[in-house]
């Protein structure tokens, strides 16, 4: 938005800036769709604008279907599905049934033997595992030679050939095309067109043998419904299909042919992936007739030519689209009956019920499944969704035919909605064709009209998925406010609160949502009642009604599907296919708050103020996959987990499953997956806001496919949806071997499936500190044996508490260090999840963890100890003497500030005299009226706050050393005091500046003479009081503080000036930002981190990180401040961080995702700034950038405080938004740095410390960010090395600092406590002894001592316009300077600008006479730092080459002088990480 369309909508008043922002948003989804649809239709002619490669398309799927019929009949077994023929005749592992082997030795020969066999995919029935169970057996008994009786045991499957199949385009590109993108809007994957290949089946009528088909035009029948047939005789085909269309004589046509191990969330189907051909540079036929050419005639060199020309065309050809192979079964017309109308005839509608169970194999790892008779609705809708692969076309079809356009343009927005979000073709979200049915059933139920636009259509779908009660949420949470659930009416506080593990159940629920797809011309309750479906399910109903087991039974089929199935609820007309089968509850809970939050964004109002990223980039632009979106992810290894059913536990303990006893219907891996995210919520309750477990189409959208490598067709390809393409002619590792039970996620790293599962956890930062979770009443015995089970009886115990009552309660108040996992607890972790993480923990431990694993794995957070950057170990059990945490040493400070202001107030009330003077205990005239801080302590900034100091009234922190630090190596504490108003301040600026330097003496001698009388108030004051002309310097309570004066008379003084001269405008900026600003900055950040715990110790891990890459000073302290509360205060479309770790990294993201040269950063906390005041921000913003955006600062940061320059009364001025901490900083070369290092660090912590753990190392890999490798510093044009007696605390050292956890005495110490115990020891050379009888005031201490800050200060103020300088001012062993590009070029003679220059000697140009004098730099260099560097080395000799030989230096092999470094020490070397410097990137970047 521009600044003038700003201004005009901030006038028209709110009803016409909704309306307008509506437009907007029309406007910009108008562009993006003319961007993203493809205009792709199987009809020809029936778009206005198709493609130019239609026709392309056409003739290849036409090549594809006559591919396919002619395929010959044969005879398939599950040995087709085998990649190697070695492992063809491996066996499973045999058992009794009972979980126990037969034949140890045997089956360990059987498992060697199936870690040999791969295969193309995982087989599931009971048939196959008799078949390589029988085949095995009649292996060892008669040998190899006796094929024909191992082929009476096969598993034959007769496919009748090519002529009995039917295919057909399905989905979208049947649909006239509708919600086909491009790849750029299709997260960069490849559009894909679905063909349906229909198998043929046979009616229940003309055969009831189940056990062989025969090959009359039949390979579906009998009772393939049951346990896991049908699936793998449709897979074993797809196999055979792909062998067959991948041949040599049928590749020239077909191209190459992928296998994929799912079906729109399905891992019991597979498909196939078509990819057309490419021309090859250099096929045969084109070498044949060049090289007849070259034999025939000597003029070849035209034709050779055309030839290459037609190369270079070929090679720029890329492939448009993919054809996926869906596989499903015809229905038989001829001979079904009215009642199976919705099956084809061969499988009884009855058995398509939600409550019955149709499988009863359970494939588990090392053990046997033990299954039930429970229903398997799930399995029993993936057997109905392939007979209904036509009738769902036809749905979309007909609905697009009506409203071609605006179902097209709303279906396109929705998907690239749902791709940002990672929210489309993953295992368990929406597939696009369930995206287009629900969108399509808003205009079968009259939800929406075809006069609607785009816009307002999505807009309905997300109120749609929004309001409706999917899971039953809200009418268990309405029950819950309206019924009294705590009979003892337990107390909530934030400490302890009740736990109802009933409101996580979703199963039985009928009170829950759902919907019908409608038939056309009738509404959905009339389809309903006409459904077959539902009227055979009444007449069943009926039937059983006498059979009264004590159960709630429902009464219609839609209760019978809200009663079975934990997923969300949505039907097609015939009732038997449940569109939403895959999608699981954690998911379905986190799309209804993005559509909620969708809803608000696209009406443009909400709870806080306007966010920096506006609605349309929010809803379609911004990124928000998985790995954005939470506060903490934990990983969990599958080998560690077991199944619950399987275990002794719960023989043992008699306790309740929890889960695990929908394996058979829902597969092992989507088991344990819905058991983690079950248990994990049951547990977690108010603590998190929500759960959710990786899936894929969570990629990175720049995985773009090179499909032009003459390898495509034998390597594996992963796209941005993270799914493995393996290729049929691939005989690479698999990671399927048949038939043995093992679990395989189907989330890839990139490369092949990984082998855990992870868990995303947004945090609640109200709740999540709660260490008591009380269990229900004690009458209730049912839900207390589930809270026992939940918990165990040893974690869950009988307690009695305050209010009376005895029942079971769960603690988490104990402190569990584990150093050999690196896991250990923080001070104030409590705050930030680390409760979460210790019941994610146990619950893992309780309920998943294998019994027999000798080490117990250790799932934690990721990035969770680099915490320990910034605070401390939380105390043990011990109660051991600790240095203070950074949380509770701030709180002391400001405890002693609050005392200082009481005693200051207090002490200045003034009195009359007898004599009738006017006077205070201190002697001040004025009454001090308030007292305000700006030091970064008093407001949780500071990364290492000050330690009471033993000289200035502190207590010694250390209980061993009897050494003291002789000065304060931290900045004092800033505070400013304000007198009474009075007429007798003087009337000139410099007798205003004597006055204010009067009253700080007078301050400080009231002090001295009240502890001479021995006022017990003073009893607090120790140490000197230093009075300069500007501040004075004091310890009290053992701190140093600096105490400055805000006269407000002086500031009324400058601005009554008329003609102010350009001193006077200096002094009133000065002025403003050390009073006024500062104060506002102050309690404005103050209020930040009060509401926001983490955040102070995020503010404080960027400064770590700033200082580690040599950045101090070169960005303003209270910027970082700024960009911090920016991600707090205004996240979105994000949620607000709760962990350090996650604020940290958003703090990252924003560094180099804002675009600082076209946008300024706004942090508005409270909402003070509003739509008038944001446009004249943006008017401002764009006259200090310029036409050319080369000018102004690099980082525009505005906050409320910056539209208040002036003083007066709070209006702005479009003069008035200026930044005020960033005006001069950052420049434009340090932004561009920090941005580059935000990059590289961000990637690098998401992609070793994040997305890809492997291990407890990789726990640790966050520390390579916070150091910098001895090669990067060779980026800089000369190094300074300081004296080491200047450095007292190496831990924070950017080259060799040492960032891991400590033990000593069996004590945990961070290096945050490491470094705080050395700050407070101070450096060696000032180190006092301690003496309890000497006077801390006999011993005079150094307040703010820091010399090294000091001389780069000077540095960068005299020589700052040549070079940049670089430091570590927590660890400053090293200074780099920077040369800038233009200081030592040729510039005119100008006796102003005379200093450091020296005539040209030769090849004199126009205004190039002088140059800058390298001798005089580097003497002053010298004069600056002789006093604390001790080595110098040049690595840049652009122009000092000369000067540093004659110096005697050395030269190394590239001839630059050099200074030698002998005695310098040097920390050791780090390898090459992200962390590192851009090294000769930086200087590129300077030259900019």
């Amino acid at each position: 938005m521009t600044a003038e369309s700003a201004a005009n909508t901030a006038a028209a008043g709110p009803a016409t800036e909704e309306l307008y922002h509506t437009n907007l948003l029309r406007l910009q989804a108008k562009q993006l769709l003319s961007e993203s649809i493809l205009p792709l239709s199987s009809q020809t002619g029936f778009l206005d604008e198709e493609v130019k490669w239609t026709k392309d398309v056409q003739d290849y799927l036409e090549v594809v279907q006559k591919t396919i019929c002619t395929i010959d009949a044969a005879v398939l077994s599950p040995d087709d599905v085998v990649m190697n023929k070695k492992g063809a005749a491996c066996a499973s592992t045999s058992s009794d049934g009972k979980g126990k082997n037969k034949h140890p030795k045997k089956q360990k020969e059987q498992q060697q033997t199936q870690q040999q066999r791969t295969c193309w995919i995982q087989l599931h029935s009971d048939k196959a595992k008799k078949h390589f169970e029988k085949k095995e057996d009649s292996a060892d008994k008669n040998g190899d030679s006796n094929q024909q009786q191992q082929q009476q045991h096969k598993w034959q499957i007769h496919f009748p050939g090519g002529d009995y199949l039917q295919t057909s385009c399905i989905n979208s590109y049947a649909a006239n095309g509708a919600g086909l993108t491009t790849a750029t809007a299709n997260a960069n994957v490849i559009p894909t067109l679905d063909l349906a290949v229909l198998l043929p089946a046979q009616s229940r009528n003309s055969s009831n043998d189940d056990e062989e088909e025969d090959a009359s035009g039949v390979m579906i029948g009998g009772k393939d419904y049951l346990n896991g047939r049908y699936f793998d005789k449709r897979n074993i085909f797809a196999i055979h299909l792909a062998k067959y269309l991948s041949q040599k004589k049928q590749r020239k046509h077909i191209g190459s042919v992928h296998v994929v191990n799912e079906l729109d969330g399905d891992y019991r189907k597979v498909s196939l992936i078509l990819t057309p051909p490419i021309p090859d540079d250099g096929s045969s036929e084109t070498k044949k007739n060049s090289t007849k050419k070259r034999k025939n005639c000597e003029s070849t060199s035209n034709d050779d030519a055309q030839q290459d020309k037609k190369k270079k065309k070929d090679k720029k050809k890329k492939i448009r689209f993919r054809i996926r192979l869906v596989f499903g079964v015809q229905f038989d017309l001829s001979s079904r009956k009215k009642v199976d109308c919705n099956t084809g005839g061969w499988i009884p509608s009855a058995r398509l019920f939600p409550n019955r169970c149709n499988n009863k194999i359970v494939q588990l790892p090392d053990q046997e499944g033990v299954a039930n008779n429970n229903g398997t609705p799930n399995y029993n809708n993936a057997l109905a969704d392939d007979m209904h692969h036509l009738s769902s076309t036809q749905i979309l079809s007909s609905v697009s035919s009506v409203a071609l356009k605006v179902f097209t343009e709303t279906w396109t927005l929705l998907k690239i909605w749902c791709l940002q979000r990672g929210f489309l073709r993953g295992h368990d979200t929406f597939s696009e064709k369930s995206l287009g049915l629900s969108l399509a059933y808003l205009y079968r139920s009259k939800l929406v009209s075809v006069r609607m636009d785009s816009i307002q259509v999505f807009t309905v779908w997300m109120k749609l998925m929004s309001d409706t009660d999917w899971m039953g949420d809200k009418e268990k949470l309405a029950k819950k406010k309206s019924t009294d659930v705590n009979k003892d009416n337990i107390r909530h506080s934030s400490s302890e609160a009740y736990q109802d593990l009933g409101i996580s159940s979703t199963p039985g629920q009928v009170s829950r949502g759902g919907i019908v797809m409608p038939e056309i011309n009738l509404n959905e309750q009339q389809t309903i009642l006409n459904c077959v479906q539902n009227r055979l399910h009444a007449s069943d109903v009926k039937k059983n009604a006498n059979n009264d087991d004590g159960t709630t039974k429902p009464k219609t089929l839609l209760e019978s599907f809200k009663m079975n199935t934990d997923s969300p609820i949505f039907l097609d007309p015939t009732m038997t296919v449940n569109y939403f089968a895959n999608i699981s509850p954690c998911f379905m809970r986190e799309m209804q708050v993005e559509a909620t939050k969708a809803l608000k964004c696209i009406h443009f109002h909400g709870d806080s103020s306007i966010s920096r990223i506006e609605p349309f980039r929010q809803l379609f632009l911004e990124q928000q996959r998985f790995w954005r979106r939470y506060d903490a992810y934990v990983k969990m290894d599958i080998k560690d987990i077991a199944f619950y059913s399987n275990t002794e536990l719960k023989t043992n303990l008699k306790e309740l499953e929890f889960w695990g006893d929908d394996a058979q219907d829902l597969g092992a891996y989507s088991a344990i997956s819905r058991g983690i995210a079950k248990l994990l919520r049951m547990a977690l309750g108010d603590r998190i806001t929500a759960l959710r477990l990786l899936t894929t189409g969570n990629g990175d959208t720049t995985n773009m496919l090179n499909a032009s490598s003459t390898e495509f067709g034998t390597r594996t390809m992963v796209d941005s949806d993270e799914k493995v393409f393996v290729p049929i002619r691939s005989t690479s590792n698999s990671p399927y071997t048949g038939f043995d039970g093992s679990i395989v996620s189907p989330v890839t790293d990139g490369v092949c499936q990984v082998k855990t599962i992870t868990v995303g956890l947004r945090i609640n930062p109200d709740t999540c500190h709660r260490f008591v979770d009380r269990g229900p009443p004690a009458d209730d015995l049912e839900s207390s044996s589930a809270f026992v089970s939940l918990w165990g009886e040893r974690k869950a115990q009988l307690r009695r508490f305050k209010d009376g009552a005895i029942i079971h309660a769960v603690v988490w108040n104990d402190v569990e260090h584990d150093l050999k996992n690196g896991r250990v607890q923080f001070e104030g972790g409590a705050k930030a999840g680390d409760i979460v993480e210790r019941i994610v923990r146990h619950i893992f431990w309780k309920h998943f963890c294998k019994l027999d694993t000798e080490d117990l794995p250790c799932p934690q957070f990721a990035l969770r100890n680099i915490t320990s950057l910034v605070e401390t170990v939380q105390k043990g059990s011990n109660g051991e003497k600790q240095v203070n945490s950074s949380e509770q040493a701030q709180k002391e400070i400001k405890s002693a500030f609050d005392s200082l202001v009481g005693f200051l107030r207090q002490n200045t009330e003034v009195s009359e005299t007898p004599s009738g003077i006017s006077v205070s205990k201190l002697g001040l005239p004025l009454r001090i009226d308030a007292v305000e801080a700006l030091s970064p302590c008093l407001r949780y900034s500071e990364l290492f706050p000050p330690a009471p100091h033993p000289l200035l009234g502190g207590e010694n922190s250390s209980s061993t050393s009897k050494k003291v630090s002789g000065a304060i190596v931290g900045e004092p504490i800033l505070i400013q005091i304000r007198f009474q108003g009075s007429s007798k301040w003087p009337q000139d600026m410099n007798a205003m500046g004597a006055a204010k330097c009067a009253m700080l003496m007078q301050l400080a001698e009231g002090i001295e003479n009240m502890k001479s009388r021995g006022d017990a108030a003073c009893s607090q004051f120790d140490g000197p009081m230093n009075v300069m002309p500007t501040y004075l310097d004091l310890g009290y309570k053992g701190y140093s503080f600096r105490i400055i004066v805000r006269a407000d008379e002086e500031m009324k003084m400058l601005n009554s000036l008329r003609n102010p001269s350009q001193e006077a405008l200096a002094l009133k900026q000065i002025l403003q930002k050390r009073h006024i600003l500062s104060a506002g900055h102050h309690f404005t950040i103050h209020g930040v981190h009060t509401k926001h715990p983490s955040s102070p110790q995020v503010v404080r891990l960027i400064k770590r990180w700033l200082a580690a890459h040599m950045l101090s000073g070169l960005i303003p302290g209270e910027a970082v401040e700024l960009l911090v509360a920016s991600v707090y205060i205004d996240p979105a479309p994000l949620f607000t961080p709760t962990t350090v770790s996650c604020g940290f990294m958003r703090c990252l993201h924003l560094l180099f995702s804002h675009d600082w040269l076209r946008e300024p950063l706004i942090v508005d906390p409270e909402g003070h700034i509003g739509p008038d005041q944001r446009s004249d921000i943006l008017s401002s913003f764009e006259r200090s950038r310029g036409p050319e955006l080369k000018t102004g600062p690099p980082m525009f940061i505005i906050s409320p405080n910056d539209l208040n320059e002036d003083g007066d009364n709070g209006s702005s001025s479009s003069s008035s938004c200026r930044p005020s901490f960033t005006v001069h900083h950052p420049e434009r070369v340090v932004l561009g740095r920090i941005c580059a290092l935000a990059r590289r660090s961000y990637d690098f912590l998401m992609s070793s410390s994040v997305r890809n753990l492997k291990s407890a190392q990789d726990h640790n890999s966050w520390r390579s960010i916070f150091q910098e490798s001895s090669n990067s510093l060779k980026s800089y044009s000369i190094l300074l090395r300081v004296d080491n007696e200047l450095i007292y605390d190496t831990e924070c050292a950017s080259t060799g600092g040492d960032l891991t956890l400590s033990t000593k005495a069996e004590k945990i110490a961070t290096p945050f406590q490491r470094s705080l115990e050395k700050r407070s020891l101070g450096p060696k050379s000032l180190r006092r002894k301690l003496y309890k009888n000497l006077a801390s005031s006999d011993s005079g201490v150094i307040y703010s001592w820091n010399p090294v800050n000091e001389v780069v200060a000077r540095l960068r103020s005299e020589l700052g316009h040549l070079a940049v300088f670089f430091y570590n001012e927590y660890t400053p062993d090293v200074i780099g300077c920077l040369w800038r590009p233009d200081a030592f070029k040729g510039q005119s003679f100008s006796a102003m600008y005379s200093e450091y220059k020296r005539p040209i000697d030769n090849q004199w140009e126009e205004n190039s006479l002088v140059i800058t004098n390298a001798s005089d730099v580097m003497r002053v260099i010298k004069s600056i730092v002789q006093d604390v560097v001790v080595d110098v080395k040049i690595l840049d000799d652009r122009s000092i080459k000369s000067k540093s030989s004659d110096e005697g230096g050395t030269k190394d092999k590239n001839g630059s002088g050099k200074k030698g470094l002998s005695g310098s020490k040097r920390g050791r070397s780090k390898q090459d990480t992200s962390s590192d410097s851009d090294d000769d990137s930086s200087s590129d970047e300077d030259s900019d």
